[in-house]
């Protein structure tokens, strides 16, 4: 009886034994489990920004200042007294859109062969043929005008019997660098051209 004890006992320890090794006891030989990597997690997404849309500018209603490529030029038959000539000028919209013109022209007279000659131009809002013509801006639709005068002295200085005569004038749209040139007799004696500011209205008759 006692060996069928015994036997019994060391039986019931063999099934512990064999028990306990097929469990996982990674838990008990001091080894942390390895820590799972969290999810990969996906950056937000910018909304799409739409660039803004620029307007295209409608032919005839920009209001930039004339240029010469928009411009033609005419010189109007010339008026005097007490020693003074006086022409006008004129400068008109040969385009389709809308442009300004603010302030004095510049001119300088020009030989037959279109070389410069001495020219002083003189920016004056009062002389001969017009009086208090301040600076105003003035707004060309296509077709529209823009008047100037030129006014000089036909009388001779010191011994002088004389003047020099320009074959050629040539003219700059106020605010650019660009000019315009027309045949024109000028006789300017002390080499001054007076120039009033451009304005809306003409002021003599051409």
């Amino acid at each position: 009886m006692r060996n069928t004890r015994i036997l019994w006992s060391a039986l019931w320890l063999a099934l512990l034994v064999l028990a306990l090794g097929g469990c996982d006891v990674s838990g008990l030989s001091g080894q942390s489990p390895q820590p799972t990597a969290p999810a990969a997690t996906q950056a937000p997404t910018q909304p799409a920004t739409q660039a803004p849309t620029v307007a295209p500018t409608a032919p005839g209603v920009a209001s930039d200042n004339c240029q010469p490529s928009q411009l033609t030029f005419t010189i109007h038959s010339s008026g005097g007294a007490a020693g003074h000539i006086g022409q006008m000028g004129q400068f008109t919209n040969s385009s389709g859109a809308t442009c300004t013109l603010y302030g004095f022209p510049g001119a300088v007279m020009l030989d037959a062969q279109h070389l410069p000659m001495t020219t002083h131009a003189l920016w004056q809002t009062s002389a001969y043929m017009y009086s208090n013509q301040m600076k105003t801006l003035v707004t060309l639709a296509p077709g529209g005008s823009a008047y100037f005068a030129v006014t000089w002295s036909d009388v001779t200085t010191g011994s002088a019997t004389t003047c020099p005569a320009s074959r050629y004038l040539s003219v700059t749209p106020p605010n650019d660098f660009s000019v315009l040139t027309v045949a024109d007799q000028i006789n300017a004696c002390d080499s001054n051209l007076v120039i009033s500011p451009v304005e809306p209205t003409k002021f003599m008759g051409g």
